[in-house]
Parts: C-alpha cells; structure tokens; sequence
C-alpha cells in the first residue's frame, strides 16, 4: 500500500487513482468472465458435442453460486480490507479458469466456471468497486462508479477479439490458461499496491474535502439510527428497485451469452461473432460515465424509467433481427442500458440507503436479483433446442421489462425517514 506521504504528493484527489484501478481491475476481471463466455461457449458445445442448454448450465451456475455469496461478501467488504478481499477472490477466480483449462468433460467445464469463477466474479465484477467508491465520493459517486464502469466494456472490447485469435492459433484450453495466470497475479500486485479502504485513513475526507468537514459529518451520521438488514428488506423500494435490477440481468445475461450465437446462427463468421460482442462493450464505454453523471444531477426513477425503455425497444429488434445488420442496431442499443447499468444500480442504492450499509445492501439486491434470473440462461438453450429460435424467450423479457416499467413510479426518489433512523446518504 502507498504512504500517506505518497498518496498526498498525487496531484490531483487520490479517489480519482482508484476509479483508474477499479477500471483496470474490471476490465480484466468482468472483461473476462462476462464476455468471454459467450465465444467459449461455442468451442465448449463443439469440443464435447453437448447441447446449448447445457453449456448455459455454467452460466446458470454462476448466477447460483454469486447470489448465495453476494450477501456474505457485501458484508464482508463493509467491515473489512476491500484490498484483502479483492486479491484472494482474483486468486480464486484464476484458479478457477486454470482448473477449466483441464477439464476432460463438459461437466468439469460448467462446475469450474460455476463456482470458482463466480466466486471471484462477485467481488471483482459487482461489489468492490461500488463500495469502494462510494466511500471515496458522495457529490460525484455516479460519475465515479460510471468511469470505473468503463473497465467491463473496455474488457469486452479488447478480449474476445484477442481470445478469439489465441483460439484459432492454439485452442480454447491455451486461451483459458492464459486468462487465469493473468487474473491470479495482476490483480493481487495491483490491489496491494495501490487500494486504500477509506478516505480518513489518510487523512482525507470524501470527493477531496477537508478532513475537518469528513470528520463532522462522520459524528453526524454516527448520531443516527442504522436501520438493519430486517428493516431494509420491509422496504418496498428495495424489492420494486431489485425486481428492476432482476430483469436487466436477467436480459443482459442471455444477451451476452448468446450473442455470438445470433450471429452465427444467421450466417456470420467467428470474427464478425466476436465484433458483435465487442461492439457492445464500444458502446458501453460512452454510455457509462454519462449514465453515471445523469444519476448525481437526475431523479434516480427518471433514469431507472429511461433504461428499462431503451431495454424494451432493444428486445423488440432483436426479435425482428433478420440478418447481421439488424443484430449490429439491436446490439448498440441494449448497450446503452448495459454500459449505464452498474453507475445506475451503484448510485440507486447510494441514493436510497445508508453508506455504512453499502456492501450489505448491494449484496442483499444482488442475491434477490441474481437468484430471480439465473434461470435465463439456460432457458434460452432449452427454448432454442425445443423451438430453433429465441423468439418465445425475447418476448418474455420485453413484458417483464414492461412490468418494470411501470414499478419505477412506487419507487421512492430519495431519502427515507423513520424517527431518528434514515435512508440514503450521510
């Protein structure tokens, strides 16, 4: 970790270095886990002859297995070392794609992916960066979170061309043995380096305050009833936001799953499978830090309503997709939602409940939302092996999105309440 001496020399607010760290730690991290799949998937299926249905086993899996630690580890990341925590889930999560890379059976392939990469995939993708950032920032925490967002797109964008290549050179076995030594090592050398917990630990205060004014509002908020978890999961706000958050997941999960195989499916080579892919982490990119900035200046519910609408019209293209062209349009537009997807969810809950809470809070939505859409996934193979096609499967997301929709009203906008016990930011 860096000295006080070194933080304080930067010249500029040292949270602003860990946006940066977040965003690399993210791009390699969810770059990897989330988009590489979908091109795996496709050598998997072919290599053991299995049906899709049951390579989205691993997917199904991991939604499992993330929604069972996402309460743990929210917990663990708000009472202790964020630093700690990130290098032993990216030493779990490379050994996972290690052990994947030996695998005699598919079997080997959906259970190596389904618990220890998803074990690693919940921290370094979902939890670390929102609490560690929320901690750091409180006028800026959207714009913040949406930067470091940039690290899923920018891993998108860059990794499946490059597995695509090592996969045509070597194999898909060499491609995953490279993936875990590279997540196994960097990561923990990053994290030691450079993740500082808090603020106050080196004297500063959140978005570059002075300490005094950390330091008074922390006695402030330290006057306050903390409601707990029994109290959070009563809240309606919280079940009509996480039933929001259920469905996008739900529908970027599938999205990216099988978004490889839409394309091939009308046509398009192994190349023009992975741009797909990578076009939507390009899209992504732009969309994250504006999202995020929209989030700090907005009504939380005005953004929430305007993702879940791009999301229904997305869908519709996607199910009137004809050839590769109109997949090209359908995908840029559902990433949009995607790349302002974890700034929106990051703020909400900044917006909506108490800091000290954060971790446990997110973890909590997180098993709530991954538990309700794990199913998709391997949904979508059965339908597809039942019917040759998604449609069935598109048309449900875009209702369910519609049912979202019209939640984001009964949402509360800000603050709560409740005699001397309140929601939502110090």
């Amino acid at each position: 970790m860096r000295t006080v001496s070194e933080v304080k020399s930067t010249p500029f607010f040292y949270g602003w270095w860990l946006v940066l760290v977040c965003l690399l730690v993210q791009a390699v991290a969810a770059g990897i886990s989330i988009y590489f799949y979908s091109l795996l998937a496709g050598e998997v299926e072919q290599e053991f002859s299995s049906g899709r249905a049951l390579v989205m086993l691993g997917l199904t899996g991991s939604a499992i297995t993330t929604s069972l630690l996402a309460p743990k580890m929210g917990d663990w990341l708000d009472r202790h070392s964020i630093r700690l925590i990130v290098s032993c889930s990216a030493i779990v999560m490379g050994s996972g794609f290690v052990a994947m890379s030996y695998t005699p059976t598919v079997w080997g392939f959906i259970a190596s992916y389904a618990v220890l990469v998803a074990a690693g995939t919940v921290t370094l993708s979902m939890l670390f960066a929102p609490v560690l950032l929320s901690r750091w920032f409180l006028r800026q925490r959207g714009l913040a979170i949406g930067i470091a967002a940039l690290g899923t797109q920018l891993g998108g964008f860059v990794v499946p061309p490059l597995i695509a290549l090592v996969i045509e050179a070597y194999d898909w076995r060499i491609a995953v043995r490279a993936v875990g030594l590279t997540v196994a090592v960097v990561i923990p050398l990053l994290s030691w380096r450079t993740i500082i917990d808090r603020p106050q630990m080196i004297g500063l205060g959140p978005d570059g305050d002075d300490p005094s004014k950390a330091e008074l509002a922390a006695d402030t908020h330290s006057q306050r009833l903390l409601p707990g978890l029994a109290t959070i999961l009563r809240d309606r706000s919280f079940w009509l936001a996480g039933f929001g958050i259920a469905v996008m997941v739900a529908m970027f999960t599938t999205v990216l799953a099988n978004i490889a195989f839409f394309a091939l499916d009308r046509g398009a080579d192994r190349d023009q499978a992975a741009w797909l892919v990578s076009l939507y982490a390009l899209v992504g990119i732009v969309f994250s830090p504006l999202v995020g900035r929209f989030c700090d200046q907005l009504d939380i519910r005005v953004v929430f309503a305007g993702l879940l609408s791009i999301n229904v019209v997305a869908l519709l293209l996607f199910r009137g997709a004809q050839d590769y062209q109109d997949l090209v349009y359908a995908t840029a537009l559902v990433a949009v939602s995607g790349g302002g997807f974890m700034p929106f969810w990051g703020a909400m809950i900044g917006r909506l409940f108490p800091l000290p809470q954060y971790g446990t809070v997110m973890g909590a939505m997180t098993l709530f939302a991954i538990s309700a859409s794990s199913l998709a996934p391997v949904l979508s193979g059965v339908l597809f092996d039942a019917t040759g096609d998604y449609q069935v499967l598109l048309l449900a997301l875009t209702l369910l999105m519609v049912v979202a929709l019209l939640c984001v009203p009964l949402i509360r906008s800000g603050q709560k309440a409740s005699g001397a016990a309140h929601y939502g930011n110090p």
